[in-house]
């Protein structure tokens, strides 16, 4: 498996870097961390690795062109692995469009690549969607703006009968849900689920079994808190008015495609931040969550289906 996170002196500092891990099945422990994208005097952010149409392992590798931190300054850019992770080809500008973000892996399915973004500094949720393999691109999508709520970092899956899914990020108390009927291209207006949201990230992954797993924090905004912890960015950007306790931080299963999340494990649940989870399922069924851990270190935690329901 690999691993992808940023890391700096805080967030949004002019020396941050991609990091990137390799996990040895066989030794059972990570690689030290190796930097993958280093921008000088840029902020690199949210990165997001996964297997590409290609065949390649496509690394995804924000980086802040702007004066101020995630305030629209954002250009994505991409690089491609052909050995596993080992070497990278160097940045190539993804799309020329500035000021999208994101942070969950995508849905491939052959040529058909469906991103999740925002539009950073409208904190309004959005896809850039793809048919021919990332060779061109299309922006689809103005979630938030749809909503009328400040909605980021979509999650999808595909349900059984064929239409997408999206969870979104908010500052409104409650993780937002939207569907799309033509893969991708248009999607429903986003409405609040039953889960709430401190906003603060989540993600999400289809099973082989057919059932959900969500992994989130299950607290709520409070209006012009504190800082959670020091190494929040020196000025926060717009569309930080509210947040909430990033902790517990649970993963939730859902049998019924969303419409019920009735089997939980608490992740995380002591004093601190628990946040920004990443969920997988391997080719043996185990399922992978990765996290923020006390904005110290990131945290591995393997889980399998049966201790759900068990």
């Amino acid at each position: 498996m690999l691993l992808t996170f940023y890391a700096g002196e805080y967030e949004g500092s002019p020396d941050q870097v991609i990091l990137g891990a390799y996990y040895d099945r066989g030794l059972g422990r990570w690689s030290e961390p190796e930097v993958w994208v280093h921008v000088a005097r840029r902020a690199t952010v949210n990165p997001r690795v996964f297997l590409g149409p290609d065949g390649a392992v496509w690394l995804i590798a924000p980086v802040n062109y702007g004066k101020r931190w995630c305030s629209g300054g954002t250009y994505l850019f991409l690089k491609r692995s052909y050995d596993g992770g080992r070497t990278w080809t160097d940045l190539e500008l993804l799309v020329e469009r500035k000021g999208l973000l994101g942070k969950n892996k995508p849905l491939v399915e052959g040529e058909y690549i469906l991103l999740p973004v925002e539009w950073e500094a409208t904190w309004s949720a959005s896809f850039l969607r793809s048919e021919d393999g990332g060779e061109t691109w299309e922006v689809v999508g103005d979630l938030g703006r749809a909503a009328g709520a400040r909605l980021i970092q979509p999650t999808v899956v595909r349900l059984s009968d064929g239409r997408i899914m999206a969870y979104m990020r908010s500052q409104e108390g409650k993780i937002f849900v939207s569907y799309s009927n033509d893969n991708g291209v248009t999607w429903t207006c986003p409405e609040p689920t039953s889960l709430p949201n401190p906003n603060s990230g989540i993600d999400m992954v289809r099973l082989r079994s057919g059932n959900l797993v969500l992994v989130y924090n299950p607290t709520v905004p409070l209006l012009k808190p504190e800082k959670l912890h020091p190494a929040w960015p020196r000025r926060m950007p717009t569309g930080f008015e509210a947040w909430g306790p990033r902790t517990p931080l649970v993963a939730a299963l859902s049998p019924d495609e969303g419409r019920s999340w009735p089997h939980r494990i608490v992740l995380e649940e002591g004093d601190g931040e628990y946040s920004y989870p990443a969920v997988i399922q391997d080719s043996e069924g185990a399922i992978h969550v990765v996290y923020t851990y006390r904005r110290e270190a990131i945290k591995h935690v393997r889980l399998t289906e049966a201790e759900f329901i068990g």
